[in-house]
């Protein structure tokens, strides 16, 4: 059809030769054609590059980097810097997509006007023996699609605990995601992706999608996740602080929660991987908004992990008992 959208799927590859081929064969197959998929190769070692030159397909794009860039968040850029299409859609190499996946970026993009620049679909969490979706959808989106606006965005985000766009399940315009500022490449190593979606909404709305259209593999090799630290301020806080103030004391106020929500997040998951979290994690939580999380950051930084499960385990009995 002539007035289809343009899709363009951008994959960063860095030493996912196990994985790559799922990832091809999900953006080639779709039920609705993607115009092109543009590889961005981050200098990979192992067989990745030449399992996709391996491929026959002339909607295949290959740019090849000199260096590895954390996250990937370089190699998207330049994906997003050279696609033709209107849309880009992100696929991680280790991550995949259901057959429908394009047909419902297609069915997104054309219900968006022009203050729409992003959209976003729900996924699940593939554990290799078990396949877990993401029961906060059903909660953010209970009608089947959903239009989001910054302030409804981020009241989501605090309702369900966690961002709701995954890189994997977003498709965003070209034009949005340059005006927004692409992705922190050469400035976090990790949490990138959560602050170019913040910004997306900042810059415009979002339509969402109750559509499951993607799985993240859990057990897949080479995970930043793994092998990054959190035990550092925030990246997405240092972003979130510089929009305020506002000028609106409702948006200020959803702002200030979201990033003491983000370096609560943080901060368990460098206690739980790392032992005691050092104080720079939690620099500018501010206390008055959430007391009983401020006490639980302030245990993970004084007490070690044995105390504070033991303290969590007599808390959960007194409250069984009342």
């Amino acid at each position: 059809m002539s007035n289809a959208p343009t899709v363009t799927v951008v994959i960063p590859l860095y030493n996912k030769g196990l994985h790559i081929d799922r990832a091809l064969h999900a953006a080639l197959t779709q039920t609705v054609q993607v115009n092109e998929v543009i590889i961005v190769d981050d200098a990979s070692t192992d067989d990745g590059l030449a399992k996709v030159k391996k491929w026959q397909d002339s909607r295949i794009r290959i740019i090849e980097r000199n260096e590895p860039g954390p996250g990937g968040y370089a190699a998207r850029n330049v994906g997003i810097e050279a696609a033709s299409s209107e849309w880009i859609a992100f696929l991680d190499a280790d991550d995949s997509w259901r057959p429908f996946a394009i047909e419902e970026i297609h069915h997104l993009a054309r219900q968006a006007d022009e203050k729409v620049g992003s959209l976003f679909m729900a996924y699940d969490r593939d554990y290799g023996d078990q396949i877990v979706p993401m029961p906060s959808f059903a909660r953010m989106i209970p009608q089947g699609t959903r239009r989001f606006d910054f302030d409804s965005f981020v009241r989501t985000w605090l309702d369900v605990g966690h961002s709701p766009m995954w890189t994997s399940a977003v498709a965003a315009r070209r034009s949005t995601l340059i005006e927004a500022g692409l992705f922190p490449a050469g400035r976090c190593k990790r949490g990138g992706d959560k602050d170019l979606w913040l910004r997306l909404l900042w810059t415009a709305d979002a339509i969402a999608s109750a559509r499951s259209t993607a799985s993240y593999h859990r057990d897949s090799i080479n995970m930043v996740t793994k092998t990054i630290s959190m035990n550092h301020y925030p990246f997405l806080c240092k972003t979130m602080k510089d929009l305020l103030p506002t000028g609106d004391l409702t948006k200020d106020r959803l702002i200030r929660r979201l990033i003491n929500l983000e370096i609560f997040m943080s901060a368990k998951e460098a206690y739980r991987n790392e032992g005691r979290i050092v104080p720079a994690v939690y620099e500018g939580f501010d206390w008055r908004l959430d007391m009983a999380r401020f006490a639980q950051i302030y245990a993970m930084r004084n007490l070690p992990r044995k105390a504070f499960s033991m303290l969590r385990t007599l808390k959960s009995m007194a409250g069984a008992r009342s």
